[in-house]
């Protein structure tokens, strides 16, 4: 029994008259990496915004098909999205850390569900911050701004802004690719030891960096679902010649 499966069944979407997604069926696995991959435009970033309703947000947005979270429909009308997207937590391109203390970016979410314990949101502090390897570094200055840190700390402190609420999913869109190599590297490595107690699913366009840390691969091509599989499989021998292409090189 998968607690926290997300199933996506026959699902399309449109911005306007723009119909960027296409017929897409997966699943994805508690406890694992899945990486969304493909060239830009193919509608990786628009699946993952699907699975916590944040392109509701966009004019025009509309969606047919089911995406389950925890055995219920989250597009279902009377679904509470707030309390889906603290469930389904989601961490972006660029760091956005907000413009408060580092303290403060971990006790926002909480406050806003209702923490109000000083004892409690501290313990939530330091769990987020050692969960996204970061508390060894910042944690003699946590009442300093959060953009004083470097862009990597920046994206860790984001990572552990997610998790402070407690998501069992965590979205993540390309979260490496305004980083240096260095701090790519720190998240990558974060990425494999969230996967203990998260589900995660990364969109990106690196092949090699969705080979490293996913353990199943989604390869999105003008809207359509191409091929999906173990990670490993694809890696070594894909089915479908426009996944080769893309593995190689020769689109995207």
């Amino acid at each position: 029994m998968y607690e926290y499966r997300i199933e996506v069944k026959d699902l399309n979407t449109w911005f306007g008259e723009k119909h960027v997604l296409k017929n897409i069926t997966c699943y994805f696995e508690d406890n694992s990496v899945t990486a969304i991959m493909g060239p830009s435009g193919c509608g990786k970033s628009t699946l993952l915004r699907s699975i916590n309703r944040l392109n509701d947000l966009i004019p025009g947005f509309r969606l047919t098909g089911q995406i389950f979270f925890a055995g219920s429909n989250i597009y279902d009308p009377d679904r509470n999205v707030y309390e889906l997207r603290k469930r389904i937590g989601m961490v972006f391109q660029r760091p956005n850390p907000f413009p408060m203390s580092i303290r403060e970016n971990l006790t926002f979410g909480p406050r806003l569900h209702g923490i109000k314990d000083e004892d409690e949101l501290e313990r939530i502090v330091e769990d987020s911050l050692r969960k996204a390897a970061l508390w060894d570094e910042v944690r003699d200055q946590l009442d300093s701004p959060a953009v004083h840190l470097s862009g990597g700390q920046q994206q860790r402190l984001c990572i552990a802004r997610a998790l402070s609420v407690d998501p069992p999913v965590l979205l993540m869109d390309e979260p490496v690719s305004a980083l240096d190599p260095i701090s790519a590297g720190k998240i990558e490595d974060l990425i494999v030891q969230l996967k203990k107690e998260y589900t995660i699913i990364l969109v990106t366009h690196n092949v090699q960096q969705a080979f490293r840390v996913s353990d199943q691969a989604a390869f999105l091509y003008m809207g359509e679902l191409v091929e999906f599989d173990k990670t490993k499989r694809i890696a070594v021998a894909p089915e479908d010649p426009r996944t080769e292409a893309f593995i190689t090189g020769r689109i995207g």
